[in-house]
């Protein structure tokens, strides 16, 4: 696993193995700031049991705080590879699994920075184009909140050592059904169909001050603005591009450390 430092912001390091772009103007590409790990655990330290959800809990409190893209690290770790590799290979697979599990039930975080006083979403970038929320499928009889906090340390945390995430699951903001083995998934579950195919519920989660990422090698982070996302559907698609709305109802404190 290879650990970067930057300037600030906008910079990164050349030689950091991160394979970052700039797909838009307005998104952040993320990279490892000037946070030594030891204090990161002596932040953590301090905020033992501070508004955390016990095992399979959830935390709910309609207050948010943002921290600055700058209190988080970033570094890498071995490439996380998809198992498909065009998306009618992934509707096939789904429905293999169908088959076999009967309706797909998947769980997405939204994680919350903020850089000039204004919120951004952690996305993941696969390739150029494709983004999505970290998260993905349950086990048959997993529970959700344990399962996003698995496949969130899957994706975004060290592969060992101590510097493991703390993972604050909050409410679940939204709820999206895919009808049939189709692309299009909709807010509401359509009342002709009996037999969805997928349930996926987005869950709101809380960060704390500090904490170290790592980013498999051939995925990018990205720390996008909120009013990049509004009913910005072409780019991000109608899960993410409505986030902001689900949002709404939240405060943000905007915290600068």
């Amino acid at each position: 696993m290879t650990h970067q430092k930057g300037q600030n912001a906008h910079t990164y390091s050349q030689h950091s193995g991160l394979s970052l772009s700039f797909p838009s103007i307005r998104s952040k590409i993320l990279y490892s700031k000037t946070s030594p790990l030891r204090f990161i655990k002596r932040e953590r330290k301090k905020e033992g049991d501070r508004s955390r959800g016990g095992k399979g809990e959830m935390l709910t409190s309609t207050v948010v705080n943002a921290y600055p893209l700058s209190s988080y690290t970033f570094g890498t770790k071995e490439p996380k590879m998809e198992k498909d590799t065009s998306v009618a290979d992934r509707l096939a697979r789904m429905k293999v699994n169908y088959m076999k599990e009967g309706m797909r039930t998947s769980v997405e975080a939204i994680l919350l920075v903020q850089e000039h006083n204004h919120p951004h979403i952690l996305l993941l970038q696969i390739g150029n184009t494709f983004c999505k929320l970290p998260g993905g499928r349950l086990k048959p009889g997993e529970n959700e909140i344990e399962g996003l906090k698995r496949k969130l340390s899957s994706k975004l945390a060290a592969s060992s050592g101590p510097l493991q995430p703390n993972w604050q699951i909050g409410e679940c903001v939204a709820i999206w059904w895919r009808p049939n083995f189709e692309t299009i998934m909709y807010p509401y579950c359509p009342p002709h169909i009996t037999k969805p195919k997928e349930c996926k519920k987005l869950y709101l989660v809380h960060l704390s001050e500090r904490e170290y990422f790592a980013v498999p090698k051939n995925l990018k982070l990205l720390a996008v603005p909120l009013f990049e996302l509004y009913d910005n559907v072409q780019r991000y698609g109608p899960v993410i591009s409505t986030i902001p709305q689900q949002l709404s109802r939240f405060q943000f404190n905007m915290v600068n450390s």
